[in-house]
């Protein structure tokens, strides 16, 4: 398994601010299951309301584009985590670009469960 971290500041983020337990469930099973992963951005200050933002904070970025089809790795990761099991159509994996470059964005809720799947 392969772990890194983009930079010091994101590494900062991580060891100065605490994780959801959630959040370290979901991370933990994301990289026993994809063996090389790159944390992008985890805690980070912003003005408004994200869950990169709150404490604990319930929000990690990962790297896609080292990913042969990072599509199928949200949907596996959808399909093994529920994000919250009053809103059903939310989602804890999603693809997407908000201005920093196309990534994996891995979020947790308190009601966030783990649905044990064949495989």
């Amino acid at each position: 398994m392969s772990l890194k971290i983009k930079n010091h500041t994101v590494l900062q983020g991580l060891l100065t601010h605490p994780a959801h337990p959630k959040l370290i469930e979901l991370l933990c099973w994301f990289c026993v299951r994809y063996s090389e992963t790159v944390f992008t951005c985890g805690w980070e200050a912003r003005d408004y309301a994200s869950v990169h933002s709150c404490s604990p904070f319930r929000g990690m970025d990962v790297r896609s584009w080292i990913y042969k089809n990072p599509q199928a790795v949200v949907d596996d990761t959808n399909d093994h985590w529920l994000y919250d099991t009053d809103r059903p159509w939310k989602r804890c994996a999603i693809w997407h670009n908000t201005g920093r470059g196309r990534h994996i964005h891995l979020q947790v809720h308190p009601h966030t469960v783990y649905v044990k799947r064949e495989t």
